[in-house]
């Protein structure tokens, strides 16, 4: 789908790259916010969506704010370590940190950690990722339904892969098994790449994956084969793959990748961040490297993205509350 932009020369930004440090031409980092390097929390390994997001935003916010932000990967404990490290952090803008519905909303619901979802504040929503049912070339499965049946006739034997064990995925597989009846094996990875290579090699049934830009490219190699958009509205990049709903199954889940801070983050420093996220969202550069159909349109404010993470807690907190 073609998208109508307004795209900020001021934010563009030449390439993406683990860290940028302003030119010329940005702000004098002496005027105030950023006066040195921000670190830029990313509870996924590299590759995948969400480091591709994290990496383009730090990129464009280095250049746009007059500064230097460092994406830094810390991928232990289904996202923990990372979000606890954001937590812990003084919060004067010098660490933030790219999280999804798993780490900050799932996770500390259903295991006992030292944050929760209310130790954050949103910035702001960077990209939205659908979500994808999807098989490899060689499976026997040509439908969801198909899928569906075996894992009926075998409890426990198909085994589907999900992006992190406290994911959104995950947690709405389960809802899924719970009120279907369906019993599958669930396989956790530490993030979409190492999912997209497990059902490569052949060592799934079948994926529940992040629709993006690297599953793209192998649906159109022919490695991998969709059989259901989750959710109501069909892909963008997959028109002829029915939706979950159209296959008769209840099946929701977007993830939304969020700009986050500790609580506390002074206000100026925060409508500062917020308002360069908001122009990066317009970056051609950034939507370029994130894809078109990832970054929304209209851009979701601080205000809202946290309204979107408050709503999930309601969604699932009947499943996964302690």
């Amino acid at each position: 789908m073609n998208k109508t932009r307004l795209f900020s020369a001021a934010a563009a930004v030449a390439g993406l790259s683990l860290t940028v440090t302003a030119c010329s031409g940005a702000s004098n980092a002496s005027e105030g916010y950023p006066a040195k390097s921000v670190t830029f929390v990313m509870p996924y390994a590299a590759g995948g969506p969400s480091d591709t997001t994290a990496r383009a935003y730090g990129a464009c916010l280095g250049k746009l704010l007059g500064g230097t932000f460092v994406v830094e990967n810390l991928d232990s404990g289904a996202g923990a370590v990372a979000m606890q490290k954001l937590a812990g952090a003084k919060p004067d803008g010098y660490t933030v940190g790219l999280s999804t519905n798993g780490p900050l909303v799932l996770n500390p619901m259903s295991n006992d950690l030292a944050y929760s979802q209310d130790d954050f504040q949103a910035l702001g929503t960077m990209a939205e990722i659908p979500t994808l049912f999807a098989v490899p070339k060689d499976s026997p499965y040509k439908s969801l339904q198909e899928l569906f049946d075996a894992a009926k006739a075998n409890p426990g034997k198909i085994s589907i892969g999900v992006p992190g064990a406290t994911s959104s995925l995950a947690t709405e597989l389960k809802r899924l098994q719970k009120e279907s009846g369906i019993e599958f094996s669930m396989v956790p990875t530490s993030g979409s790449a190492e999912l997209i290579t497990n059902l490569l090699g052949g060592h799934i049934d079948a994926g529940f994956v992040n629709d993006y830009v690297d599953v793209e490219a192998q649906v159109k190699d022919g490695a991998i084969v969709p059989l259901a958009a989750a959710g109501e509205a069909r892909s963008e990049a997959f028109p002829k793959v029915p939706t979950t709903k159209e296959a008769g199954y209840d099946v929701k889940t977007t993830s939304v990748y969020g700009l986050f801070a500790p609580k506390g983050l002074p206000q100026d420093v925060s409508d500062k961040l917020e308002s360069g996220i908001e122009t990066c969202s317009q970056d051609a550069e950034v939507i370029s490297q994130i894809g078109d159909r990832f970054v929304p349109n209209s851009f979701s404010d601080a205000a809202a993205t946290q309204q979107v993470f408050s709503d999930m807690r309601t969604r699932y907190e009947p499943i996964l509350a302690k």
